[in-house]
């Protein structure tokens, strides 16, 4: 895989060298994200748009602390269009994107820490 999926940096600022805490973060961040974007392909089929903004504003967040640069930025991206812009042109392949992009930035989570048999 050429690009980073995710990077530790800013968890490692916040830790101060603390892995275990790290590690419990990363867990946190594991368990939210794949509910979250679980939700949003829901809502995407029931097409609460609503819903998948507010949702992708929560991603937001834990993406910036995963260092996932590229899904923090489509997550902005999707919460604007819909919360302020009202501007679903597009919205569905952006939702798409997003969940396919976090499910495989999920797996290498998983496979960097090996979550899915400690979860």
């Amino acid at each position: 895989m050429d690009r980073e999926l995710y990077h530790l940096k800013k968890l490692e600022e916040i830790a101060r060298g603390d892995s275990d805490f790290i590690h419990d973060m990363v867990v946190t961040f594991y368990v939210n994200v794949t509910s979250d974007l679980n939700h949003i392909l829901s809502f995407k089929f029931e097409e609460n748009w609503k819903f998948i903004g507010e949702t992708a504003h929560k991603l937001a967040s834990n993406f910036a602390y995963l260092g996932a640069d590229d899904l923090h930025d489509l997550a902005v991206d999707i919460e604007k269009r819909i919360l302020n812009d009202n501007n679903l042109t597009g919205i569905v392949e952006k939702i798409d994107q997003l969940y396919q992009q976090g499910m495989d930035m999920l797996g290498q989570v998983d496979k960097d820490f090996g979550l899915k048999n400690t979860i």
